[in-house]
């Protein structure tokens, strides 16, 4: 592969005609699902310049963690914070979840909660949120590492408000999400999948996990309710 001249595809000289920014941007994102991540920054490359944000989100994700192109913490957190500011939900959650870690000599707590909550507000398109909104959101499952990371900071012991309800929604939303992912070829979330379904399983959530997994429960839905 890495002997590979990388050249657009007569489909993509369309796109690029076109304008179509989301097509060149969606077939790097499948080559950076496959490994191929010389040729998903390309794609990335060329679907930023055309002014496609996930692209942009995107290269922040290639910087942050070093994949084909030279690691940059710098870079990354750039790239994600200008995505974040064009409304880009995976960018505000990945720039809460490099300020929660000391992994990158940049941790700043305060800092981290607040882009975890902007990604929440975001998706959700209110200014103020509850139960109801959060457990017939089904467009959670496109941000599951979002979910995952705010259902472990309200669960008993994180670092925002507790509440055990809203948490254990967003980890099911996870849940799912991951589910999805994985079957769609994307490994490298096993881990977390797994971390969630550990979470799930806690004690904390005893009380009201039969009345919620109702909820979650369809024919895609293939994890074993109590």
């Amino acid at each position: 592969m890495s002997n590979e001249t990388f050249m657009l595809t007569n489909a993509d000289m369309n796109a690029v005609v076109l304008k179509d920014a989301g097509y060149i941007n969606r077939r790097g994102a499948k080559l950076y699902v496959e490994g191929n991540y010389r040729f998903a920054v390309e794609y990335y490359r060329l679907a930023a310049a055309m002014g496609d944000m996930n692209a942009v989100s995107n290269l922040g994700y290639c910087y942050l963690y070093g994949r084909d192109i030279e690691q940059n913490t710098s870079l990354a957190i750039a790239y994600f914070k200008t995505a974040a500011e064009n409304g880009v939900i995976d960018a505000m959650y990945k720039l809460g979840d490099i300020y929660s870690s000391d992994k990158w000599n940049v941790k700043d707590v305060e800092l981290s909660l607040y882009y975890y909550n902007i990604a929440l507000f975001h998706l959700l398109g209110e200014d103020e949120w509850d139960v109801e909104s959060i457990v017939y959101c089904e467009g959670f499952q496109r941000y599951p590492s979002l979910c995952y990371a705010l259902g472990r900071e309200m669960s008993r012991g994180g670092r925002m408000n507790t509440d055990i309800v809203i948490a254990y929604q967003l980890l099911k939303h996870a849940e799912k999400g991951y589910r999805k992912e994985i079957d769609n070829g994307a490994v490298m979330y096993e881990s977390s999948y797994e971390g969630v379904k550990e979470l799930l399983a806690d004690s904390q959530f005893d009380g009201i996990r039969k009345e919620y997994d109702a909820y979650f429960t369809g024919e895609d839905y293939d994890e074993e309710t109590e």
